[in-house]
């Protein structure tokens, strides 16, 4: 009897439970969007950044929120800059040789809502990337730039969707 009644008991647990999934885009009232290749402000970015930026953040988007992609009026228009493009040394060793160097991408970024236009927004977001000092940014470049794309567009989509 007692094990009756703790079955009964676990039952109406897991039955009062109750697991709600949500996309991450709940908080934005639209449904289209469009990016404009993000201008190359940047001297030592490498050439054709701001069209593949804008592309990735593109893929980004639409992977990760329920908005189409639109390029007649769309709800909600980002576009940008890419403002810095630097490499730094981050970890000096006590032969004053750096271990690891610092890619660090600087965006500008504005972002109309013509749907509610108090959701728009204009805001700067740098993100970085460490490689080995004893490695060419050349050989790691790319690895280095889908890791930092990845999180300006995730910066991005936070800002556009929890409007802080």
């Amino acid at each position: 009897m007692k094990k009756i009644a703790a079955i009964f008991i676990l039952f109406l647990t897991f039955m009062s439970c109750k697991i709600q999934y949500s996309m991450m885009d709940g908080s934005i009232d639209a449904s289209t969007f469009s990016v404009d290749i993000f201008e190359e402000q940047a001297s030592n970015a490498p050439a054709g950044y701001g069209a593949t930026f804008s592309n990735f953040l593109k893929d980004f988007v639409i992977s990760r929120t329920k908005l189409n992609l639109s390029i007649d009026r769309p709800d909600i228009e980002i576009s940008g800059k890419i403002s810095q493009y630097t490499t730094s040394p981050v970890s000096v060793q006590s032969d004053e040789v750096a271990a690891l160097n610092r890619l660090t991408v600087v965006i500008f970024v504005s972002v109309i809502n013509n749907k509610d236009e108090k959701q728009s927004f204009e805001s700067t977001f740098a993100q970085f990337s460490d490689y080995d000092a004893g490695q060419d940014l050349s050989s790691v470049e790319t690895a280095l730039l889908e890791d930092i794309n990845s999180k300006l567009s995730q910066d991005i989509i936070n800002k556009l969707t929890s409007n802080w």
